[in-house]
C-alpha cells in the first residue's frame, strides 16, 4: 500500500495543492478550496486502496517564506542613510 501526501501550500495570487511534490490543480482564492480539490484527490487514491496524508499550514503559515525573509532582511539591514531600521534616532 502507498501513502500519498498532500500539501496545500500559499502561492503569489492564492493557494496551490501538491501531491507528493508534484502540482495537482490549478491556482485556488481560498485555502478551503484548495482543501476541497485535496481532499477529492485524497478520495481517488483512498478508493485504489492507499493512504492519505493532508497537510494545511494555519493561519500564521499564510505568508510566503520569501515575504518573511525579505521583512526579517529589511528589520536587520541599514538603510541607505546609515541608520539602522527600527532602532532609536
Amino acid at each position: 500500500m502507498e501513502r500519498s501526501v498532500f500539501e496545500i501550500v500559499k502561492a503569489p495570487q492564492g493557494w496551490s495543492v501538491f501531491a507528493d511534490n508534484v502540482k495537482i490543480g490549478g491556482v485556488y482564492d481560498t485555502r478551503g478550496a484548495a482543501l476541497e480539490a485535496a481532499a477529492l484527490a485524497a478520495s481517488d487514491t483512498i478508493g485504489d486502496g492507499g493512504g492519505a496524508q493532508i497537510n494545511v499550514p494555519g493561519s500564521e503559515d499564510e505568508k510566503p517564506r520569501w515575504a518573511v525573509a525579505f521583512d526579517i532582511a529589511s528589520s536587520i539591514l541599514p538603510t541607505r542613510s546609515g541608520r539602522e531600521r527600527g532602532g532609536s534616532r
